[in-house]
């Protein structure tokens, strides 16, 4: 029997396969060794050539060609041709022309698809560029107050009795998320104009929550007296005296009536003289002769003031027999003794400050009438000062008068007007006698009479202005005002005595920023008043607290003022 012999062996195979791989590796070594570390031929970028080029050389070419599409300042504008601009560097917008030059295919690289663009040409590449999202959204917000328009809270009091409401208007400011990706897009298309993106703001205070107090409570208030008992014995609290001591405040999202029980007894205290009860009160201060003096404390019988406030607050909703509060009498010795009052009595003034005022007769009334209702007030240690309630509704029975207020970023006339100079002032007193600012706003615009941004504005029904003597020890508030005359300006102060818990308190010169102007408006409204451009811009300042001839603690405080329209008034339509 014939063996058959195999018509190939493994060994053959092996070196044919390895004759082949050497081929190959062999022609692979002559591309990359012809590719070099030139970007392949026919490579574009964005329609710029740079095929064939060293990659130093294909940088410089996209930098000379494209530098300037992704380099020069951008333009955002609003459809009211409200508009800022800003640097695409500075705001983290930037192409890296390197990684751009290497993704191109430049460069030594044993990436055989590297090697085969190279050898066989390449294509159009991407250009490469960077997007840094947080200092695009820095860089907007920095500038987002020039798109902003303030809204209006809308408010609700009492006048004379009377509900008296105004309406709310939503405010407008830049949606910087969405414009920043609008920013991106137009930059990333090469071009150096792109769209602002607008979004409402909702007021603190909305008409909606307006009508709600106004059904929930302010109406029914309104309605009819409420009886309160005291034992056997009774008297009325009148829909005026509900109306005079009610003020409201903005609590979880809801306007909420806050009866003052002070003011509630004092309203009150003709009615309750029916009761006969043998009154008395807590020791006190007073000034005389330019020192505190102690006010004795006596002993006696008193009506619950915070049970009657909060039982008034409660039965005014309700209807017929049920609009009665029954309340007990507080009995026993003073609360704050006159031993107590004279261990802690003022020994000097830890806060004040003074403000000027031009010559105008509503000042001279207004701030006049503010003085002399915070002249003499006592406040205890943990106590909130509350200009709103120690003022009272500012209307003529309480002797106030006409004068003009900031409304929609312009100045009309309302009663009361003016009086945010003392808030003003009274809020710096208390910033430089150190005690905890619960409650300020400073006004919308800026007058250079005031220290840019440490004033204060305040609205009844609205917003308020209001600090905590956080101290251990009471203090009295000192006030009078110098009138002005037709020759000479007028000034209100408010001093605060009290025994000094720091060194000094002191204020960082306000530093102002970003600056910007308004619009030209025209109105036609019967109590259109004139107004002159008043610039917008941002104020940052410290309050320094010392102990032992150093800073030991710090406060940061910061305002954005609006822009002030030039109002021209034009003639009043005709109805």
């Amino acid at each position: 029997m014939t063996e058959k012999k195999p018509t190939s062996t493994p060994k053959k195979w092996i070196i044919a396969g390895g004759i082949g791989l050497v081929a190959l590796l062999g022609g692979y070594g002559v591309a990359y060794a012809v590719a070099g570390d030139k970007v392949p031929s026919n490579t574009t970028v964005e329609g710029v050539a740079i095929g064939g080029m060293s990659p130093t050389e294909a940088v410089a070419k996209l930098e000379a060609e494209l530098g300037t599409r992704y380099t020069t300042s951008m333009t955002i504008a609003d459809a009211e041709g409200r508009s800022i601009v800003v640097d695409p560097a500075v705001s983290g917008l930037t192409v890296d022309y390197e990684a751009t030059v290497t993704a191109a295919g430049a460069g030594r690289s044993l990436n055989p698809g590297n090697v085969w663009r190279k050898y066989f040409g390449g294509s159009e590449a991407t250009l490469v560029k960077n997007i840094d999202e947080a200092a695009l959204t820095t860089a907007l917000e920095g500038q987002a107050g020039v798109f902003a328009t303030e809204g209006v809270d809308a408010t609700l009091s009492f006048v004379d009795g009377e509900i008296a409401r105004t309406e709310s208007t939503p405010g407008v400011a830049l949606d910087t998320a969405a414009t920043a990706t609008a920013v991106a897009e137009a930059w990333n298309l090469g071009s150096a104009k792109a769209e602002a993106k607008l979004a409402d703001q909702t007021p603190t205070v909305t008409t909606a929550m307006v009508d709600e107090a106004i059904t929930n409570w302010a109406t029914p208030a309104m309605s009819a007296p409420v009886t309160v008992t005291v034992g056997d014995l009774s008297f009325e609290v009148t829909t005026a005296n509900i109306a005079a001591v009610t003020t409201f405040a903005v609590e979880n999202g809801a306007l909420v009536p806050h009866v003052n029980p002070d003011q509630l007894l004092d309203v009150t205290a003709e009615a309750r003289a029916s009761l006969g009860l043998a009154t008395g009160h807590d020791a006190s201060y007073t000034l005389t002769d330019g020192q505190i003096q102690v006010v004795p404390a006596e002993d006696g019988q008193q009506v619950d003031k915070e049970a009657m406030a909060a039982g008034i607050t409660e039965a005014a909703t309700k209807q017929g027999a049920e609009r009665t509060v029954s309340v007990g009498i507080v009995e026993g010795e003073a609360e704050f003794s006159t031993e107590e009052a004279e261990a802690v009595k003022p020994t000097q003034v830890i806060g004040e400050f003074t403000t000027k005022y031009p010559h105008a007769a509503y000042r001279n009334t207004n701030l006049g009438r503010a003085a002399e209702l915070i002249n003499g007030t006592v406040l205890m240690p943990g106590e909130i000062f509350s200009l709103n309630d120690a003022l009272g509704p500012r209307t003529p029975a309480n002797g106030f008068t006409d004068g003009y207020v900031i409304r929609d970023g312009a100045l009309v006339k309302e009663s009361g007007g003016g009086i945010s100079q003392a808030a003003t002032t009274i809020y710096n007193a208390g910033f430089f006698a150190g005690y905890e600012d619960v409650e300020h706003r400073p006004h919308t615009l800026y007058f250079p009479r005031y220290p840019a941004g440490r004033e204060a504005t305040i609205y009844a029904g609205a917003f308020d202005m209001r600090f905590r003597n956080d101290t251990e020890y009471p203090s009295y508030i000192e006030a009078y005002i110098v009138p002005s005359t037709s020759e000479s300006q007028g000034s209100i102060t408010f001093k605060i005595w009290s025994i000094p818990t720091w060194d000094k308190v002191e204020s960082t010169e306000p530093v102002k920023s970003d600056f910007y102007s308004g619009t030209d408006r025209v109105l036609n409204t019967p109590d259109c008043e004139p107004q002159a451009p008043i610039q917008g811009f941002t104020a940052t300042w410290q309050r320094l607290f010392y102990k032992n001839g150093e800073v030991v603690k710090t406060e940061d405080y910061m305002w954005k003022y609006s822009a002030g329209d030039r109002i021209t008034c034009a003639p009043a339509e005709e109805g």
